[in-house]
Order: structure tokens, then C-alpha cells, then sequence
């Protein structure tokens, strides 16, 4: 899912992908962020540094947050629910060491809009495989690392379900 997020006037471009990685501005960065205790507080891990992090108030695509002690405001373009970012901690170099190939899933139910790759393509790491939409969003689905398209199971026009899987992206 994509995210637009202005904080004291600077803009910043966040996606997260069906596994749970995320890029900021195009870059990547290894995130974790849990929950405490089911309060509004949240132990955030960037890049392997730790924030205690607590949002004070979200409302209409704004948000009030306290990040290390600094509050912020956040205002989220685009984005009308809250911006949760369920990830898993990846490794330093945020690539995947399993040889295992990856699965490109649909992160919700909806309608495949277009394909971006074939059998047998070369990809990049975060290069678009795929768009689904749901919930008349349009979500650019992403491989989770470099490597060919092994298979294929996405169509133009397919309706598919949550967790199914559209490619299976196997190193080259």
C-alpha cells in the first residue's frame, strides 16, 4: 500500500509491500513496529535503531505523534484509515538470505487491473509485478527481491482472493 505523509512540510513517499517491506522515497528500510499492551504506544525499530513512539490523536488523515520525545504532526495524503505498518524486522541488509523462491500475494481481496511482468522476467527488488484494486484503491504490488519470475497466476480482469498468490519471484 502506498502512503503520502507531510510532516512539518516535508513530503514523504511510503510504501508497504505484501511482506511487510518498506521503502520511504524509494528507499528501503527495515522496520518493526509493535503495538504495547493494546495502547496507544508503539516500540518502533528503524534501521535497527529503537524509538518509543506514542500517537496522541488521529483524525480526517491527521495525526499527532511524540517520536524519542519530539512530537510531530502528520498529515496523510491519500489515506483516509490509519496508516498501520505490520512488518517483520528483515537482516542489515535488507535482503531476504533464504534461497526459497518469494511469493507476490494479494494483500486484500479485489480485481487484478494489470500485469506488469511475464514468465521468466527479469525483475528488481521492489519493481511493480502487478496492480490490484480494492476498495477503489489501485495498489502496486512489488517483488520482494531481485530475481526471474518463476510463475505466474495473474490476470487482467481476475478477481482474486486475500493471500493469493499472483507470482512467485525465484532468484536468477
Amino acid at each position: 500500500m502506498k502512503y503520502r505523509v507531510v510532516v512539518a512540510g516535508r513530503v514523504f513517499e511510503i510504501e508497504v509491500g505484501p511482506e511487510g517491506q518498506v521503502w520511504v522515497n524509494r528507499r528501503r528500510l527495515d522496520v518493526d513496529l509493535e503495538g504495547i499492551d493494546g495502547l496507544p504506544q508503539y516500540s518502533l525499530l528503524v534501521d535497527h535503531r529503537s524509538y518509543e513512539t506514542h500517537v496522541e490523536g488521529e483524525e480526517e488523515g491527521e495525526c499527532r505523534l511524540v517520536v524519542a520525545g519530539r512530537p510531530f504532526l502528520a498529515h496523510l495524503q491519500g489515506a483516509t484509515r490509519r496508516l498501520a505498518l505490520a512488518v517483520r524486522q528483515q537482516g542489515a541488509s535488507g535482503t531476504d538470505p533464504a534461497p526459497a523462491p518469494q511469493e507476490v500475494t494479494a494483500p486484500l481481496p479485489g480485481v487484478v487491473v494489470a500485469v506488469r511482468v511475464v514468465e521468466g522476467q527479469r525483475v528488481r527488488e521492489g519493481e511493480v509485478v502487478a496492480v490490484l484494486e480494492s476498495m477503489k484503491m489501485n495498489l502496486e504490488l512489488r517483488a520482494p527481491r531481485a530475481g526471474v519470475v518463476h510463475a505466474l497466476h495473474a490476470a487482467a480482469g481476475r478477481e482474486v482472493a486475500q493471500g493469493e498468490v499472483l507470482a512467485v519471484i525465484d532468484r536468477p
